[in-house]
């Protein structure tokens, strides 16, 4: 069965590009049954056509990409979200699990996220991914917000603030909560590249990042943190000098 996909889109360049794209390399596995220069065209496609994977612009005259979403209750279909500003919302997209490409699109990318799609398609998950970033657009720099893991089992969701620590384990990362403990498959640098952007983070060693709200004390001499959960974490000398190390942690 055909992947049924609509691009929302109001540059008309764009949507000829991504059309290409899916042509080009994958026309046995998606089908382009409609495309949309705005919100309102899209609502009428979604409805005729019940897509799996809408191709979906943020930033748009009338209503943005994210405006689109109000009209569900729930989300029947798969969003790869598309941006010509790296800046706009993508930590929110990126910690609530969803795909995103950067314009101008660069072909490896588009691979991997219909790469990713594939996984999800056959691994449905229960995860309401998109109520999830309405929460974390609403919040951005909230301790509140939450991040979604994929897991053996699907996916788990933390809150950011409740996390004390993360640490590399080989191709897994294991999360240390105040709840429980967590494994990842997600690697280690793309925790890092998640968390690394909340002040209270601190890469302080190649295999450990710390939540500094967590720390409580360090051990200048064996150059470890005590966690308030009773974890010690062994500090990189090359990186913390001591000083520079209560700075990070006080800051």
């Amino acid at each position: 069965m055909k992947i049924k996909a609509i691009i929302v889109d109001d540059e008309s360049r764009a949507r000829s590009l991504l059309k290409k794209l899916c042509s080009l390399y994958y026309e046995d596995k998606i089908e382009i049954v409609d495309d949309c220069n705005s919100v309102a065209a899209a609502l009428i496609a979604i409805e005729k056509h019940a897509p799996h994977l809408v191709f979906l612009d943020i930033q748009m005259p009338d209503e943005n990409g994210f405006e689109l979403l109000s009209h569900f209750e729930t989300i029947p279909f798969e969003i790869i979200f598309t941006t010509a500003h790296k800046e706009f919302a993508i930590e929110a997209i990126r910690r609530s699990a969803l795909d995103y490409l950067i314009k101008p699109l660069d072909v490896r990318d588009f691979k991997n996220a219909i790469g990713r799609l594939d996984s999800v398609l056959e691994k449905k998950n229960t995860v309401n991914k998109y109520k999830l970033l309405a929460e974390n657009l609403k919040a951005p720099s909230s301790g509140k917000q939450r991040i979604v893991f994929p897991t053996k089992a699907g996916f788990d969701v933390v809150q950011i603030n409740k996390i004390i620590f993360c640490k590399s384990d080989g191709s897994y990362t294991s999360i240390q909560t105040t709840e429980q403990e967590h494994y990842t498959s997600k690697s280690f640098k793309e925790i890092c590249e998640l968390l690394e952007t909340e002040k209270q983070f601190l890469k302080v060693h190649r295999s450990y990042l710390v939540n500094a709200d967590f720390v409580k004390n360090f051990k200048s001499e064996d150059f470890v943190l005590e966690m308030t959960s009773g974890d010690e974490i062994p500090v990189s000398d090359q990186k913390f000098r001591k000083n520079k190390l209560i700075d990070a942690i006080t800051k």
